[in-house]
């Protein structure tokens, strides 16, 4: 059975993710971080689209909101490995 890697989050003095061992990720913007942050805490309660869509981005139109909470969330999986097969 594989063991996925452990995400490492530092929130509090500026921002890192870190899969344990490898080096920082790379997540472009600073609403790509808070998006993550923010899903991984607290773990195992449910985020929903529209929520999230306005927390990062209420100044916006619903529509608009919603593609950047798309392109935000292809960003953060794009950089995390996929679940290792249970």
């Amino acid at each position: 059975m594989k063991v996925s890697p452990r995400l490492n989050l530092r929130i509090l003095g500026g921002f890192e993710a870190r899969l344990e061992p490898r080096s920082p990720l790379v997540l472009p913007t600073k609403k790509t971080r808070a998006l993550l942050a923010y899903l991984a805490l607290p773990v195992g309660r449910p985020h929903p689209r529209d929520k999230v869509a306005g927390l990062l981005w209420g100044d916006m139109p619903d529509a608009q909101a919603r593609g950047n909470l798309r392109q935000a969330l292809a960003r953060i999986r794009k950089v995390l490995p996929r679940p290792a097969d249970r």
